[in-house]
């Protein structure tokens, strides 16, 4: 099912056989991230990096999470996968994840994992609220507008949910200014080892029409 269509962009749940182009885009998305670079190190990096995505999102397909794409033309050039108030996240996951996580990666990477989400946990409001896990945007395809086009989609989805919120860890300054155009508000500064960024939300309560903004 369509979840929307802004201009030439067209956006709905991602099938099981999409996995591994989905895969693919967070990959060269989070090539560089500071985090991951801190948590997985620099031997294996991104062999690392390619489990632990890989792992996740089939983690994320199994427990009927919201793994959205945007389509161009029938191609995809962007994803976005978001988890809910109900799926297990820092000390709370499955053992099994735990265990496949580390043989992938490593049991140090899978903790500082599961610490990323316990703290960002610990500074949200209440427990009924969306998170942005993963969002990447194909590189051929970026600096279109396609990444505005994208959280204007997911705030529409969370517009017609019972949801409270939509958060986000964001730790690029230049995506930070995105999601403030957006609506989101910056919460917290968030210290993760030697890595800093922001926790931003966006409250759905006070966000009508700002979900509808292209």
């Amino acid at each position: 099912m369509g979840l929307g269509q802004h201009a030439e962009i067209e956006a709905s749940y991602l099938t099981a056989e999409e996995l591994r182009v989905a895969a693919s885009l967070l990959y060269n998305a989070y090539h560089d991230d500071l985090f991951f670079q801190q948590a997985f190190g620099r031997q294996g990096y991104g062999q690392k990096l390619r489990a632990a995505l890989r792992e996740e999102l089939a983690e994320l397909w199994q427990h009927k999470q919201k793994l959205v794409g945007f389509y161009q033309t029938d191609v995809l050039v962007a994803v976005a996968c978001i988890v809910d108030k109900d799926y297990p996240q820092g000390e709370s996951r499955y053992w099994y994840w735990r265990l496949k996580m580390a043989l992938g990666t490593g049991w140090s990477p899978t903790r500082h994992w599961m610490e990323r989400e316990d703290e960002l946990k610990r500074m949200l409001p209440g427990d009924d609220y969306w998170l942005l896990q993963l969002i990447a945007v194909h590189p051929q395809h970026q600096q279109q507008g396609i990444g505005g086009q994208v959280l204007s989609s997911l705030l529409q989805l969370l517009s017609e949910s019972d949801s409270q919120g939509l958060a986000v860890f964001v730790s690029q300054p230049q995506h930070e200014k995105l999601f403030l155009r957006k609506g989101f508000r910056a919460m917290e500064k968030v210290a993760l080892g030697d890595v800093t960024g922001q926790l931003m939300y966006f409250d759905a309560a006070r966000g009508e029409g700002i979900a509808q903004t292209p």
